[in-house]
């Protein structure tokens, strides 16, 4: 079995648990922060005085080291559909520490990922080498080119967040986040073969600061870090950290076959190559659909509750007026001292409540009856039927 097997399969695996790690606890300390905007430049700022959030970017930083390590003794092709492991990791936690449910379908997806890098690993048992750097001009291009997406995509998820767009946001700022690593990925793809060739003595590492490498790998790095950040901000981290993952895993392996040289697996493996991609990315879909549903379910909850908790306040709003009104009847109906009673004689000075002290009727002689106004109790007639 290869190198390329025995250590980087394994090292990417860990790399990835590790990364899956990190944007949960750095979620729970960016929800701490009040909503940003922009690209989530200034959500970091005040994020690197959280403990917490440093942890979780040290935790980060030590998954980085470790992707270095695979990329210099396999190919990205192997490596980065691995690193799509880390959104397992990032859904079993949540499901654990955040109370997240997965259906059926989400378990479905898992094993179709876990399946996949079996499968990957049959493709690569033959051959697995790494590929070659890629040069200037390539790299600044990706520099333009992946600025200016990651930059469209993040101002579209903006334009969500003002709208309310709980999942158009996370979609937006999850697929701008994607592409940042991505190209990140390949600035560390870069240094890997840096590591390898000085693993052969033909070159130095200082030769990297000659290069666009360290520079594009340190701005998009940051570009990737506060694009998250403002996904994991919302209520839909579990959708922005399944597109990220996506992305971010995909991308580099087209990049890797087509423009970097490296060697795709052929004969048969080249055709299990192509199935463990499409099971890897169907698993990703899979947990991406249960995630979203999840959120929906978590929107109609709240829908609910607050609809009928408004429901509620309106009832007692009702019973509160009913009473008011009932009260103030009593009042109006409460005789004042000095006013004439119903049936009196507008001259007599005292209201008699049961007709004593009145005068008979000079032609009869009967004494008068008094005469019975209405009685109500506090709350009126519903008091009886609440």
């Amino acid at each position: 079995m290869s190198t390329a097997l025995l250590v980087g399969l394994p090292t990417a695996a860990v790399s990835a648990g590790l990364y899956g790690v990190a944007p949960l606890v750095q979620a729970r300390a960016a929800r701490e922060e009040e909503t940003s905007s922009g690209l989530g430049l200034g959500l970091l700022a005040h994020l690197v005085l959280r403990p917490l959030w440093l942890l979780g970017l040290a935790v980060e930083a030590g998954s980085f080291l470790l992707e270095v390590a695979a990329l210099s003794v396999a190919p990205v092709a192997l490596v980065a559909p691995v690193m799509a492991l880390d959104m397992i990791v990032f859904t079993l936690l949540a499901q654990r520490v955040l109370g997240e449910r997965i259906s059926r379908n989400g378990w479905l997806g898992v094993a179709s990922m876990v399946a996949g890098i079996g499968l990957l690993a049959y493709a690569f048992a033959r051959r697995a080498e790494v590929g070659t750097s890629a040069s200037t001009d390539v790299l600044l291009a990706f520099l333009v080119l992946g600025l200016a997406f990651a930059l469209f995509c993040a101002f579209l998820a903006n334009v969500a967040a003002r709208q309310g767009g709980v999942a158009a946001t996370a979609l937006g700022f999850g697929a701008a986040a994607g592409v940042c690593y991505a190209i990140a990925t390949l600035a560390t793809r870069q240094i890997g073969l840096a590591v390898h060739e000085r693993r052969e003595g033909q070159s130095t590492l200082i030769d990297l600061l000659t290069t666009p490498t360290p520079y594009l790998l340190v701005l998009f790095s940051v570009l990737a870090l506060g694009l998250q950040q403002r996904g994991l901000q919302g209520r839909a981290a579990v959708i922005a950290f399944p597109v990220t993952s996506g992305v971010s895993a995909f991308l580099p392996v087209t990049l890797g076959v087509t423009l970097f040289d490296e060697p795709a697996p052929d004969g048969p493996q080249r055709v299990a190559f192509i199935i463990a991609l499409t099971m890897v990315a169907a698993g990703i879909i899979a947990l991406g659909r249960d995630r979203m549903a999840a959120n929906r379910s978590i929107d109609e909850d709240d829908t609910t509750a607050a609809t009928t908790t408004a429901d509620a306040h309106a009832t007692e709003d009702a019973h509160a007026a009913e009473d008011a009104y009932a009260v103030g009847d009593t009042a109006a109906m409460r005789p004042t001292a000095g006013a004439p009673s119903v049936g009196s004689s507008p001259t007599s000075g005292a209201v008699p409540s049961d007709g004593a002290g009145e005068q008979p009727d000079p032609a009869t002689g009967a004494q008068p009856q008094p005469v019975a106004g209405p009685r109500r109790t506090v709350g009126g007639g519903r008091a009886a039927g609440r």
